[in-house]
């Protein structure tokens, strides 16, 4: 590993993202499509929101009790659809926010999924194997109204497949059958599909593809890109961005960063094990650790923020090089972030276009566990890329025809999807 070129220091530490945002920009589509005030007030109020407390037993003996929590926003397209995440410092308003973005994604993909949003208030990284198998079946027990035609949880920050399996177990005996099809992102020898571990990556990487290549003017082959955060997210978006021949030149995990040298590009596969063991990166010898806001700063054609935190802010948004910047996250920039950049010039790519593939594939793989169709891995792939590129596409026709910013447009897609169904259901 090459010296440091500066210090470490971010100075402020990482915030949580900010999830209030999607309200803000859910308010302002609403308001510019001039949506009649009933629906209106539909689209910007939940449909219901559960709290419960979560009793589990410790490997000890003890019992601790955890904040449980879902938030369904609206279901006029279809069954619920939205993340499951464990995260300490979980609330009902975090929830309500990422039910709202997961409501207008879903509406953008063109599936029929409405939104949802839930999970626990808990540090994942601190529970044994067998406390996070205890808390998530004393989770499936108390938690209401989930099911295969009512609301399907995917993993999300903090679960995994194996939690998907585990909830859809513990509720077996009280929701309709299949009852595999109460989760999406499960192991494959329950009905998963397999690319859904990496579908938000992957999505993440085309969509910054499509719009550098078609609205930039700029080759994959010719690009740079950084990363902030080497999530799941952003390590399978830096390794499609590779593999399509785009050039990482920097990412970061929330405790360092490393830097290519001289403009080369990193190893996709290596760097992000490196990242998420600090400890090991003096054994790293193939670029330069850095801090992290250096790698939000980096010199690059696009940076993609897959981190689950607020990465660009009205006060730090001057830093950012460059001329596209792409959400892998719900609440990476914030409005006053948003704003700051577009004064720049700088495209925002928000979270609900750049993630859609993510309930794009959730529905592939809903569909064929409730047994209405047995999709092979490679009509799964050519269903998503061409599903991928008919969400940008309109997004795209929407912004250019309105004269709206990326983010304007694909809220103002779904709004108006969700708007048209509340109409024929009236």
């Amino acid at each position: 590993m090459s010296p440091f070129h500066d210090s470490l220091d971010d100075g402020p530490q990482s915030t949580a993202p900010d999830l209030d945002a999607p309200w803000t920009y859910a308010t302002t589509a609403t308001r510019r499509l001039g949506l009649g005030e009933s629906i209106e007030q539909r689209l910007l109020h939940p449909h219901g929101r559960q709290r419960i407390p979560v009793p589990f037993e410790r490997d000890d003996g003890t019992v601790d009790v955890c904040d449980g929590y879902r938030v369904r926003h609206d279901g006029v397209r279809g069954p619920f659809l939205g993340p499951h995440r464990y995260v300490p410092d979980l609330d009902g308003d975090d929830c309500a926010g990422l039910a709202l973005a997961a409501t207008v994604r879903a509406a953008v993909a063109g599936v029929s999924f409405g939104g949802a949003a839930g999970g626990i208030a808990v540090e994942p990284s601190e529970l044994t194997r067998t406390e996070r198998v205890r808390l998530t079946r004393a989770y499936a027990d108390r938690i209401d109204g989930v099911g295969p035609n009512d609301d399907v949880l995917a993993p999300d920050v903090g679960t995994d497949r194996r939690t998907m399996a585990r909830f859809a177990s513990a509720v077996s005996d009280r929701v309709d059958r299949p009852e595999t099809a109460t989760v999406v992102g499960k192991p494959p020898a329950l009905g998963g599909l397999r690319e859904l571990a990496v579908t938000g990556g992957r999505s993440v990487a085309s969509v910054a593809r499509d719009i550098l290549e078609t609205d930039h003017d700029r080759p994959l082959s010719e690009a740079t890109a950084a990363v902030y955060g080497a999530s799941s997210v952003g390590s399978a978006a830096a390794r499609r961005l590779e593999s399509r021949g785009g050039t990482v030149t920097a990412m970061c995990s929330q405790q360092a960063g490393i830097a290519a040298d001289d403009g080369a590009g990193l190893d996709t596969d290596l760097v992000p094990s490196y990242l998420r063991r600090p400890g090991a990166l003096a054994e790293f010898d193939d670029g330069t650790m850095t801090g992290t806001e250096n790698v939000l700063g980096h010199s690059s054609d696009v940076l993609l923020l897959a981190a689950n935190t607020t990465a660009v802010t009205a006060e730090n948004a001057a830093k950012v090089e460059a001329d596209l910047v792409v959400e892998g996250a719900v609440g990476s920039v914030t409005p006053g972030g948003q704003r700051a950049l577009e004064e720049r010039g700088v495209d925002v790519v928000p979270a609900v276009l750049a993630t859609v593939g993510r309930p794009i594939a959730a529905h592939l793989e809903w569909v064929r566990s409730v047994g209405r169709d047995r999709t092979s891995s490679a009509r799964v792939t050519n269903e998503f890329e061409y599903a991928l590129a008919d969400a940008v596409g309109d997004v795209r026709e929407r912004r250019d025809r309105c004269n709206l910013t990326w983010r304007e447009a694909a809220y103002s897609v779904g709004c108006s999807r969700l708007a048209a169904a509340r109409e024929v259901m009236r």
